[in-house]
């Protein structure tokens, strides 16, 4: 009678996690698709500060001049990872990233500092024996993205003007397609030489610029804050969805 009941046991517990795994499948399903659709309105906000650095740039193009490198650069680097276990290879895949381009970079460096966001992130980097500088709480909810962005945007000022952090790359993971994903690396400081060039070099879409009555350094440095802005926020939701996505394989291993 005791083994019987024993089954029975865990035949209802089995039923609970079955049923606990289900919600979670869904729940992650349904993230991947809200945040598929949260990247397409960030890819239009970031071509309206390409506008705005358009019109700028052409007022003074003379910025674009090549700026002197020094041979020995401070770097920073901000690797985005998950709070909470049971996410697939996500934490591993984004710290190998990472240790692969640290190893096989092609310049020196004085400094490198590190911040992470997630505790398991660290976690994955601390077994290897690197130890983050920072670390920020991945929020629990999109809803909650504002305060964490505004953390690392203090952060990256003060790399920036208190650390002479001559260059910062973001490492998030990003969905391809379906729920594959890639690791992936983003020069966030300073902004691209290139980039600038071609945005200075492209055709406005009417006949007259734009007019603006706020000094241009003013407007230049609001541009550079909201670009480093939406390129945070970019990070968090890429890498959202690349976590719901390893969710949703991990779970539906057998």
């Amino acid at each position: 009678m005791q083994m019987l009941e024993a089954i029975k046991r865990k035949i209802e517990s089995a039923q609970d996690l079955y049923s606990v795994v289900k919600t979670m499948k869904a729940l992650a399903a349904v993230n991947i698709h809200y945040h598929a659709r949260a990247v397409e309105a960030i890819t239009e906000y970031h071509q309206s500060i390409e506008m705005g650095f358009q019109v700028l740039l052409k007022e003074k193009p003379e910025i674009l001049k090549k700026p002197k490198l020094r041979n020995e650069r401070r770097m920073g680097v901000i690797i985005f990872g998950s709070q909470r276990g049971m996410a697939g290879k996500f934490n591993v895949m984004i710290a190998n990233s990472f240790m692969e381009w640290e190893n096989t970079k092609a310049f020196d460096y004085a400094q490198l500092k590190i911040a992470v966001i997630g505790e398991r992130a660290e976690e994955q980097l601390k077994e290897v024996d690197y130890q983050p500088a920072a670390r920020i709480d991945f929020p629990e909810s999109r809803h909650n993205l504002n305060s964490a962005i505004q953390e690392l945007l203090i952060l990256v000022e003060s790399w920036r003007f208190r650390e002479k952090i001559d260059d910062i790359y973001l490492f998030y993971n990003k969905l391809k397609r379906g729920v594959i994903f890639k690791p992936f690396q983003f020069h966030l400081f300073p902004l691209g030489q290139e980039w600038l060039r071609e945005l200075a070099s492209r055709k406005w879409p009417s006949r007259n610029l734009p007019l603006f009555t706020l000094s241009w350094n003013q407007l230049f440095y609001s541009f550079i804050h909201q670009f480093f802005y939406i390129s945070l926020y970019r990070a968090f939701i890429e890498s959202m969805a690349s976590e719901n996505a390893s969710r949703l394989t991990a779970m539906q291993k057998p």
